[in-house]
């Protein structure tokens, strides 16, 4: 393998550094509850001054770093409606046009309070600002050493489009979606597998499976933190040219089957987006390709593929 060195081994402790980024610091403040009670989501110091003005929708407080949702709002449907509309009210700040904007999907994504209870429905692109808890699903389409043409692992790895409003160019998962309201994991499986990169029902449904999940707190280029959940999947091609997956969606520029070897070069390199460089390291730990005996940082990379986040979770 080649890349960077610790000591005198390779390591992909930098591909988990540049996603489980985010490191708690007096600058950021907290969104708090309705009940005063839970922490849900760490806001930077520059969009919590946006919330000033808003008084009848948070409560802010610069002394304990707390932005509180007002108590009147004690039910999921009004807050779905205070949420939309400071969003919507948001949208003509041109400060946050890049962040907000550029990235608006007319897509819901859902915040807990308590575990597992949906709290608010948040369009996805404001969700990052309100640092929330947000959920994917991330899928591996593989061929095993022993079905591949060389006798090496390979797998099916897409180029996003350059015109995507994140990370264009980069290289991606199979197959990779966020949990949208009102659809369930399974169901959002099959739903991106089919869009991004045509894959049947059909296919999936005996193909794919659930492997685990991982989890880590990402801190955007731009100072904000974004704590994400994404459930992983393995799909196992049966060989390289039965069912060959293609752009279906414009979300993929092309689809190339890459041995082992070049996937660690370009894991290396930086060239996957960046939490999907994670996953693939996930991948190859949980298939043996990443070891104790390969990995100085073997024990910390599994632990911040895993992080336990702060906050109430689905």
């Amino acid at each position: 393998m080649s890349g960077s060195k610790y000591g005198d081994q390779r390591s992909f402790i930098e591909v988990i550094n540049d996603v489980d980024s985010f490191v708690l610091n007096d600058s950021f403040y907290q969104l708090i509850t309705h009940d005063n009670t839970t922490c849900i989501g760490y806001i930077s110091s520059t969009i919590a001054n946006y919330f000033i003005g808003f008084d009848k929708y948070f409560k802010v407080n610069h002394q304990l770093k707390t932005i509180t949702i007002d108590s009147s709002f004690d039910t999921f449907e009004t807050r779905n409606i205070m949420i939309a509309d400071i969003a919507n009210q948001w949208r003509s700040i041109k400060e946050l046009d890049e962040q907000l904007n550029k990235g608006w999907r007319n897509e819901l994504y859902t915040a807990y309070y308590p575990s597992t209870e949906p709290y608010f429905l948040v369009e996805r692109s404001f969700s990052v600002l309100l640092g929330v808890v947000t959920y994917g699903v991330h899928l591996n389409g593989y061929i095993p050493a022993n079905k591949s043409s060389n006798g090496k692992l390979k797998m099916w790895i897409p180029r996003r489009s350059p015109t995507k409003p994140t990370y264009p160019g980069m290289l991606d998962n199979t197959v990779a979606g966020g949990l949208g309201y009102p659809h369930g994991i399974w169901e959002t499986v099959i739903k991106e597998c089919f869009e991004e990169a045509g894959l049947s029902q059909e296919f999936i449904e005996s193909h794919a499976k659930c492997v685990g999940v991982t989890s880590y707190l990402y801190k955007t280029k731009d100072g904000r933190v974004q704590p994400e959940v994404e459930y992983t999947y393995d799909i196992e091609f049966d060989n390289e040219f039965d069912v060959i997956p293609h752009p279906e969606d414009g979300e993929a520029e092309y689809f190339k089957l890459m041995d082992i070897d070049e996937i660690l070069e370009r894991l290396y390199n930086k060239e996957f987006k960046p939490n999907c460089g994670l996953i693939i390291v996930d991948f190859l730990i949980r298939h043996g390709l990443i070891t104790p005996e390969n990995e100085p940082h073997y024990f910390e990379i599994v632990n911040r593929c895993h992080r336990n986040l702060p906050f109430p979770t689905r």
